[in-house]
């Protein structure tokens, strides 16, 4: 299994690239990264092209994983890891869940080894997924991509892809720890409290 942190959104909402704001002393990449690899598994970068000077200032070149698949929303950054990495399954955190913690990781991963055969692994709360904090086996995303490359997947909606497949959930306990800080107005609003 590898860690992917998603940094490769345009952050629009948020006015800058959200990976490279900061948390304490760490940017929100770097305290996305340090989360997983307490998991003990390797950890990868995912960016857009457009990032790679700025990323490059942070960390080595073979960390990083350019887009290169051309789909749209953030399966673009999960498919060009799995292109990169084809038979490691890749456990996803976006860069902006900056209240995750290593527990709720621990769980997710602990779930993936003792429940095999699922296509996805993720968190939900009142039947809402969270499909930027999960687990996405090889194969799946194998198959994903070969129905990318007949043209036959016409949505690239990672909610819609899971719920049409066999998907493991997990309740989720503390709704905090999966927030996502999209807006510099929610970022205020939630460091200011």
């Amino acid at each position: 299994m590898i860690g992917v942190v998603l940094c490769g959104g345009e952050s629009k909402r948020m006015g800058s690239d959200k990976g490279l704001l900061s948390v304490g002393s760490l940017t929100w990449a770097q305290h996305a990264e340090a989360k997983l690899a307490e998991l003990d598994i390797p950890v990868v970068i995912s960016i857009n092209q457009t990032q790679l000077p700025k990323y490059n200032h942070i960390y080595n070149t073979e960390k990083l994983i350019i887009d290169t698949i051309n789909v749209k929303g953030p399966l673009k950054g999960l498919l060009s890891v799995h292109q990169y990495y084809p038979d490691d399954d890749l456990m996803l955190l976006a860069c902006d869940m900056i209240d995750m913690d290593v527990d709720t990781l621990q769980e997710l991963k602990k779930n993936y080894y003792i429940n095999p055969h699922f296509d996805y692994y993720l968190y939900q709360c009142d039947g809402f997924m969270e499909p930027l904090c999960a687990v996405y086996p090889a194969e799946t995303l194998k198959a994903l991509i070969k129905i990318i490359d007949t043209s036959e997947l016409t949505h690239f909606s990672m909610h819609r892809i899971i719920k049409e497949s066999n998907y493991k959930t997990i309740e989720i306990k503390e709704k905090e720890k999966f927030s996502n800080y999209n807006t510099a107005n929610y970022l205020r609003a939630k460091t200011s409290n």
